[in-house]
């Protein structure tokens, strides 16, 4: 089973959460073992102010006004509260106690001690009488118990209302780096723009600066390789083009049979590689230009421009053109719309069934579609179909290059490619959408 990895807002939120937990239970702790000294603190000292008070109350009534040491009824003194008490004096032994205080096994020590369930205090020697008071120790834990309870009761609300607030802070405290990994998402071969660290956490620009730079990195290895294609193609194309020149001169001038067919192959040889030349010159600038423009245009100029344009060259050409009466206004750059229609009709017409016509048509919502009759492509085919140098069965001279460019065409201007087999309203052929 793998064990799926905790998010940062969930680690922080977690250490943060144990480490508030663990401080507020030994705050907790703290507090009642503290509460705990100052109870006992304040019950000893009442069971002390009341031998205090009882003793000289006791002494003043009853035994001022005689000096002999016989000793008398002096009945018991009532109280309100649950201290018992017993007065001893040396001469006369017993002298007074409390109505409770009979069943009680008073110590004869001086101090606080415990014993059966009572707290005891026997205050020192005073005219020669010692008064010892008791209390029950349930009384002092019940009042111990109600006070550790109301302290401890609200730590069960507040505690996980904090753990939430936690969470919520270091979900609130993290958006920064939601934003910016959503900004790196951004970033690709279409665009490699520097992330701007200006509003960004301290923390998190060295890692920002890491990776501009390992972007300017990469943005120049394209640009290098870019520069590289379209240097080579346009270097290609003047010698390309006199040799096949000299290879069509050649077939006009030679009277050898043989000759003539090589002239042929070689002159046949020398226009595929030049479409080669042609096709990377477009892969360059589709993937190195900037792909939309200030001012929009009219889409259908271009496409009408194209569709004529391939007219002029096959007048024999089958070609059904729909577009509609109002301007189809883009910001799209006209070079890199025309690209994709010159590309989308050349491989139209490379894999239709002979004999039919092709279909262009363009829509108010920016849906350009070309179509064509042939048999029923397979769908791992079609998703292949936008790879490079992938031709489809039948492609003859096709350089492989011409979907491709679409594709990358509309991955960096952000617009849809799609191609579909059969095409719609048909149980045959195949059509290539392009939504800008």
């Amino acid at each position: 089973m793998i064990k799926r990895p905790l998010s940062l807002v969930a680690r922080i939120g977690l250490w943060v959460s144990l480490m508030v937990t663990v401080l507020w239970i030994g705050a907790a702790i703290v507090t009642v073992q503290q509460m705990y000294h100052e109870v006992n603190e304040g019950f000893d000292r009442d069971l002390r102010t009341a031998a205090d008070r009882i003793l000289p109350i006791v002494l003043h009534e009853h035994f001022d006004d005689h000096e002999d040491d016989r000793p008398r009824d002096l009945g018991r003194l009532d109280h309100s509260d649950d201290v018992e008490f017993q007065i001893i004096r040396d001469r006369s032994g017993l002298l007074l106690r409390s109505e409770g205080a009979k069943a009680i096994d008073f110590p004869t020590r001086t101090g606080f001690s415990d014993g059966d369930g009572y707290r005891f205090y026997v205050a020192p020697e005073r005219r020669g009488a010692v008064i010892a008071v008791a209390r029950p120790l349930d009384a002092r834990e019940e009042i111990l118990h109600t006070a550790i309870t109301a302290f401890l009761l609200p730590l069960l609300i507040v505690v996980p209302l904090t753990l939430v607030a936690i969470y919520y802070a270091v979900r609130r405290g993290l958006v920064p780096l939601g934003l910016l990994r959503k900004e790196i998402e951004t970033r690709g071969p279409a665009n490699l723009t520097p992330v701007d660290i200006a509003d960004l956490p301290l923390e998190l620009k060295p890692m920002v600066d890491g990776t501009n730079r390992m972007m300017e990195r990469l943005n120049a290895g394209f640009a290098a390789e870019r520069d590289f294609a379209a240097n080579a193609a346009h270097e290609l194309r003047t010698p390309v083009a006199g040799a096949i020149a000299q290879a069509q001169r050649l077939q006009a001038e030679s009277k050898d049979t043989v000759a003539v067919a090589r002239a042929k192959e070689i002159e046949t040889t020398l226009k595929r590689l030049n479409r080669y030349a042609e096709k990377l010159m477009q892969m360059a600038r589709a993937e190195g230009a900037k792909l939309r423009v200030e001012e929009p245009m009219d889409a259908a100029l271009v496409i009408g421009m194209i569709v004529d344009d391939f007219k002029r060259t096959e007048p024999e050409l089958a070609v059904q053109v729909s577009l509609p009466d109002t301007a189809v206004l883009t910001d799209l750059d006209p070079d890199a719309l025309g690209i994709v229609v010159r590309n989308l009709i050349e491989n139209a017409l490379r894999y239709r069934t002979e004999g039919t016509e092709i279909s262009v048509t363009l829509d108010a919502d920016h849906h350009l579609t070309v179509a064509n009759d042939c048999p029923v492509v397979d769908a791992e085919k079609l998703a292949r179909l936008s790879q490079r140098f992938i031709r489809g069965g039948g492609a003859g001279d096709g350089t492989g290059l011409g979907l491709s460019i679409v594709h990358i065409i509309a991955e960096r201007s952000t617009a849809e490619f799609s191609i579909t087999s059969p095409r719609s309203g048909s149980d045959q052929g195949c059509e290539a959408t392009f939504t800008f």
